[in-house]
């Protein structure tokens, strides 16, 4: 693998910036929301507002993106695409339009129990992974000329973090994860559930390595 740095030139300053090479070679990105009742009423606007924040960011930094594709898909009553596979920079007003709509999920309601929240979430991995194949089907001269043949999955959820990894592993052992770099699940809190107990790092924040 090539690993030398090449010179990029920076557009305010003219001065020669470096980067690794390995650095421009970045895994798409898949994002699947948990957007489950009630959790949903107290979580929605705090992950909302930082999302929209970060993509904002990503989108305007100068240099290699960090993030070349991104998919976004939300779990409430049933699973859904917000947003297939697009490219981050240049983007932007589509990226907020995507996080809008995830805004506009109702909070309230009921689902008919873990079980269902579960398989809605295991379906929504393997559709990802499908979209992504297809994606590169399509568009692979572009992406694989750029070593992007691989994808990272982040999980958010407010189910306790363990939980949600085990029913994933037992979910997916059968499935096709070639292109499958990392699989991250992260458990957030409403204010009122971190004031009642404050969690320990490794049952907020548990992920799972999927093949390189």
């Amino acid at each position: 693998m090539d690993n030398r740095k090449r010179p990029v030139v920076s557009s305010n300053s003219g001065n020669s910036v470096y980067w690794s090479s390995s650095f421009t070679r970045q895994p798409a990105r898949i994002l699947i929301v948990e957007a489950l009742p009630p959790s949903w009423s107290e979580t929605c606007m705090v992950l909302c507002d930082a999302l929209e924040n970060f993509l904002s960011l990503a989108c305007s930094l100068d240099g290699p993106c960090r993030i070349p594709l991104l998919s976004l898909y939300a779990i409430s009553r049933q699973q859904e695409c917000l947003l297939p596979f697009v490219q981050v920079r240049g983007n932007l007003a589509r990226l907020r339009s995507c996080v809008q709509e995830l805004r506009s999920i109702p909070g309230e309601g009921c689902v008919r129990g873990a079980a269902r929240g579960g398989e809605l979430l295991r379906r929504a991995v393997l559709d990802s992974l499908q979209q992504f194949k297809q994606y590169i089907r399509h568009t692979g001269t572009g992406i694989q000329a750029s070593n992007n043949i691989s994808v990272e999955v982040t999980v958010v959820t407010s189910q306790p973090g363990r939980g949600v990894v085990r029913q994933l592993e037992k979910g997916l052992k059968d499935a096709d994860l070639v292109s499958l770099k990392r699989l991250l699940v992260v458990q957030i809190y409403s204010a009122a559930e971190w004031g009642q107990d404050n969690p320990s790092p490794e049952d907020t924040h548990a992920d799972t390595e999927g093949r390189d």
